[in-house]
């Protein structure tokens, strides 16, 4: 594990980001246990007696109006939200903490596994959702059925690739389930709303019900909105390195922009659009303003952002803009659809942001990194003995290979301190909480 002295160095030169790192395992837990709860909701929608096809009762059943019947199926369905509970948190624990889980004898899961697993659960959210909004896709060849696999096989292969690549990050981790938990809080409203056919208007109707309806939508886009302002130095701690050549203010304006923009999303959340319709739709400006505000300014904050990051802020930007133009000046599609693409545009943005810069492979350490690796070199020279050169002929060649021997020809082992880390070095092995900054994406 990483050295304290290192931990405090790290917390001296980017506090903000050091505070966002060690809350991340908190933050955590409260993402896991919302996505759990609005996975509930889904889970008694669908087991309950009117709920197993389309003519299910909204209207009664969001304000409450639950017949016996229904209550039968509610313990298999907190059983299937323990279950979603359990799955994300082995998909976004460290491997500090799925070792220590191994220690007292649960299963292991390796990575690939936990990838495949973050998939399933995020194309299982685009299929229910499709399903929920089944005469919204009415209009393609298939119907909501062939929508349903589509979206659901994109969406679970995707995030589960992405998943496989950047799982050592701990803010791609965290943000994983902000991400989630919007979703997540969205699918619940959409699974039990008596707003009838809310695709026509925007996604904001579905937090105008007054009921648990209203409050999976609004309060999942709160938490998720707080969460991303939370977690603005932690996405951004890269972006501060040498490599990069930050410039003056730029670090501090991304994350003033990503606040905005987390801030932005809880006021959504907290003034619905019937209340104040004003004021909710200055919220959902900002977001879109702020997100405008990242991808145009992005060669602003650094003058080497990596390449990758600058094109995907162009291209974002200028879908942002053509669904602009295509929602309010030709429209050819509703509001919610523009929702649709503004909010996946945000997200995709700030993973990108962690994909692009945490682990740049052709990255150089920067000098606070070179200056620990010349202490480990210096350590490690001190603390191994020099071997003596045993004489032709003696008993140290004559003696059969043994597992010292074989262990030379395999070479340097993969586990424990002599185990190669970012820097490359000896006695320098990084926590698995910590992002792999210069470690190649595998």
């Amino acid at each position: 594990m990483r050295t304290e002295s290192v931990r405090v160095a790290e917390a001296a030169s980017d506090p903000l980001a050091a505070i966002a790192l060690r809350s991340s395992r908190a933050l955590r837990r409260v993402f896991v246990l919302g996505i759990a709860l609005a996975f509930g909701i889904v889970f008694a929608r669908l087991l309950s007696v009117e709920g197993r096809g389309l003519g299910f009762d909204a209207q009664a059943h969001a304000l409450g109006g639950w017949g016996a019947a229904d209550a039968a199926v509610m313990p298999l369905a907190a059983l299937g939200a323990i279950a979603v509970a359990m799955l994300l948190l082995v998909v976004s624990a460290s491997e500090e903490r799925l070792a220590a889980a191994m220690r007292f004898g649960l299963p292991g899961f390796d990575d690939r596994a936990r990838a495949i697993a973050n998939g399933m659960v995020w194309a299982g959210i685009a299929l229910l959702a499709v399903h929920f909004a089944a005469p919204a896709f009415a209009w393609m060849p298939g119907g909501h059925e062939a929508a349903g696999v589509l979206l659901g096989t994109v969406l679970g292969v995707g995030t589960a690739k992405l998943h496989h690549q950047a799982i050592s990050h701990e803010a791609y981790r965290t943000f994983n389930l902000v991400s989630m938990l919007l979703a997540a809080g969205s699918l619940g409203a959409m699974s039990i709303t008596p707003t009838g056919e809310w695709w026509t208007l925007n996604f904001s109707t579905l937090g105008t019900s007054d009921d648990l309806a209203a409050a999976s939508f609004n309060v999942g886009i709160v938490i998720a909105g707080l969460g991303m302002a939370a977690l603005g130095p932690a996405l951004t701690r890269a972006l501060g390195e040498a490599r990069f050549a930050a410039r003056r203010g730029g670090l501090g304006a991304a994350r003033v922009l990503i606040a905005v923009i987390g801030a932005s999303l809880a006021g959504v959340g907290l003034v619905p659009i019937d209340t104040d319709t004003l004021l909710h739709n200055v919220f959902a400006c900002a977001a879109a303003a702020g997100f405008a505000g990242l991808a145009g300014c992005v060669r602003a904050f650094a003058r080497r952002m990596p390449r990758t990051l600058v094109v995907l802020s162009f291209v974002f930007l200028g879908i942002e803009v053509a669904a602009m133009f295509a929602y309010q000046v030709l429209g050819l599609f509703n509001l919610t659809v523009f929702e649709i693409v503004a909010f996946t545009l945000v997200f995709a943005w700030l993973i990108a942001l962690v994909a692009t810069t945490h682990a740049h492979p052709s990255a150089e350490p920067n000098e606070h990194e070179r200056g620990l690796a010349t202490a480990a070199v210096a350590a490690h020279a001190h603390a191994v003995p020099r071997r003596r050169l045993a004489p032709a002929g003696s008993a140290a060649h004559a003696r059969p290979a043994g597992r010292d021997d074989e262990a030379r020809l395999r070479g340097p082992s993969r586990s424990g301190s002599v185990r190669l880390r970012p820097l490359g070095l000896p006695g320098t092995d990084a926590s698995a909480d910590d992002p792999p900054d210069h470690a190649a994406l595998v």
